[in-house]
């Protein structure tokens, strides 16, 4: 077949495909935004049924040999290219047996509703995951915080035997599909290589291992004092934290003061209308506050790739939830940004790296001096004095979130490799050696408590990565649209030419391009660990 035979028969390929694939999509997912606020029986059997019907079609394999024989012709127009190839990855996962696959997303629904209507059983109260998060990050009182942490990871237990399924099944997909198992195979369809993440996250275990302990040691000093117990008494529940994953009592008390009182979806939207993005449309499209049956985690989704973006939150007066709020809205003008010419298949972000990136870098800005006082109207006098808590605050977060994340990847390696001990051991084990955190009294599946490790496999990662992309564009961004600005010190307020230059530079690409291409065009460079060490642990 000549080269426009081929580009024909693809443009007509793509056309069938996408006739029968849009419908499905744009009903999975309404359906998986209606389970996350609702929580319902019917949206979450809605969901499974669009799910099913879409196995169902990419696991055609007849389809897939035709993905697979215009990914091999080498399409001349670079658009129609990329295309191929990321249907070919989409595809490729979905060759193994429909039957399994269905099975999968029957048990992650189920563990889904699980955890979007648990509530925590704490001295005969039922608690939701922000009334537990508030008891662990403000009590003094060891016992009831300990109720509270342990209430809250009853959900692992609850969810264990679904999760060892789902991961067994995963793999046995992966196998049939020719990989060693499915973290490879999901790494690999990402276009993320295996041995080089394990490379980057040694580095960075370097990088941080010596911050990391010097600061949990300061750390432990307050909790033990704030909790009246040796430090060697000191147990999971003591750091404010579910997981260990934020950097509680890191100086945010004077900022939580300063938001306690304040819209926050007002101070968000006039920042990003500060940056030329505006977000009113997003905001008002999304759900933003807490409620029984919705899910209790934040997070954005483009439902129909034509511009009905929205986002999700359980929002409190909190630095928590400021972070959370820009993050997430990071995520969304990454989409409401795609431009409107990319063809459907490629109208997306390029890789979780980059949306990540992007969403983590925005979040960050809820600690930023320029933001204090561009964004709250804090009086210099008094954002000087918070400025260096919140400096010292964020390092500690990204110190904290990068050691956790360690964990994380490394559990889910092993699990995946075929770890042949107790996963729980493991868990403790991980967490003892990446976060230096003593083991509570009993051995349980805390790790199914979290939710990634059971719905969002072999996507953490991506918010590590994702975190040096965007220190690298703010880098780069400060150096060459701000007029050399110290990094850490601008939130890009009232610049719309940093605004401009995310729109054109990566937001409009959408999926032209992997996100290590992307990452070099847009920032200058490969990713390194570079900008990220010398912002934050420097």
């Amino acid at each position: 077949m000549t080269g426009t035979a081929d580009t024909r028969a693809f443009t007509g390929f793509l056309s069938t495909y996408l006739d029968r694939y849009r419908p499905l999509h744009l009903e999975s997912s309404y359906a998986w935004w209606d389970a996350n606020v609702t929580g319902s029986d019917e949206a979450f059997a809605r969901k499974a049924r669009a799910e099913a019907a879409i196995i169902e079609l990419q696991s055609d394999r007849a389809v897939f040999a035709d993905v697979e024989r215009f990914r091999d012709a080498g399409l001349d127009d670079p658009v129609l290219r990329r295309q191929a190839d990321v249907l070919y990855r989409t595809f490729l996962g979905r060759q193994a047996d429909p039957g399994r696959q269905k099975r999968i997303v029957a048990i992650e629904n189920s563990i889904e509703q699980t955890f979007n209507t648990h509530r925590s059983t704490v001295d005969g109260r039922s608690l939701t995951e922000n009334e537990v998060r508030e008891v662990l990050s403000g009590s003094e009182d060891s016992r009831a915080v300990e109720a509270a942490w342990k209430g809250y990871m009853a959900v692992g237990a609850e969810v264990a035997d679904r999760v060892r399924e789902v991961v067994e099944l995963r793999n046995t997909i992966a196998r049939e599909l020719g990989y060693a198992n499915y973290f490879a195979m999901a790494l690999d369809l990402q276009e993320v290589d295996v041995d080089a993440l394990l490379r980057l996250f040694d580095q960075l275990d370097d990088l941080t291992r010596a911050p990391f302990a010097a600061l949990k040691d300061a750390l432990d000093a307050r909790m033990a004092d704030r909790f009246g117990l040796a430090p060697a008494a000191l147990r999971p529940w003591h750091f404010g934290d579910l997981f260990f994953q934020e950097a509680i009592g890191q100086g945010e008390s004077g900022l939580d003061a300063i938001f306690q009182d304040r819209d926050l979806t007002e101070v968000a939207r006039a920042y990003y209308a500060s940056l030329g993005m505006p977000v009113e449309a997003v905001l008002a499209r999304s759900d933003l506050y807490e409620r029984d049956g919705k899910s209790p985690h934040a997070f954005a989704v483009d439902l129909d790739r034509a511009g009905d973006v929205r986002i999700l939150c359980n929002l409190k007066p909190s630095t928590r939830w400021m972070d959370t709020l820009l993050h997430e809205l990071g995520h969304a003008v990454y989409d409401v940004h795609l431009d409107a010419d990319l063809p459907f298949v490629l109208k997306e972000a390029s890789s979780a790296i980059t949306t990540e990136g992007i969403a983590m870098m925005m979040g960050s800005m809820a600690k930023n001096g320029e933001f204090l006082v561009r964004g709250l109207g804090v009086a210099p006098s008094e954002a000087a004095r918070l400025v260096a808590a919140a400096r010292q605050s964020l390092a500690a977060e990204k110190l904290i979130f990068s050691r956790w994340a360690q964990v994380v990847v490394r559990f889910e390696h092993a699990m995946y490799a075929g770890h042949d001990g107790d996963l729980g051991a493991l868990w403790w084990e991980l967490k003892q050696r990446y976060q230096l955190l003593p083991p509570p009294d009993r051995l349980a599946p805390d790790y199914a408590a979290k939710v990634h490790i059971a719905v969002y496999p072999a996507y953490y990662q991506s918010y590590v990565m994702g975190d040096l992309f965007g220190t690298q564009l703010r880098h780069h961004l400060a150096e060459t649209v701000a007029g050399g600005a110290d990094p850490a010190a601008t939130c890009f307020y009232d610049r719309t030419e940093a605004g401009a230059y995310l729109r054109d530079a990566v937001f409009a690409l959408g999926n032209r391009h992997p996100w290590h291409e992307l990452t070099e065009r847009c920032t200058g460079s490969p990713l390194s660990a570079e900008a990220f060490a010398s912002l934050y642990v420097s």
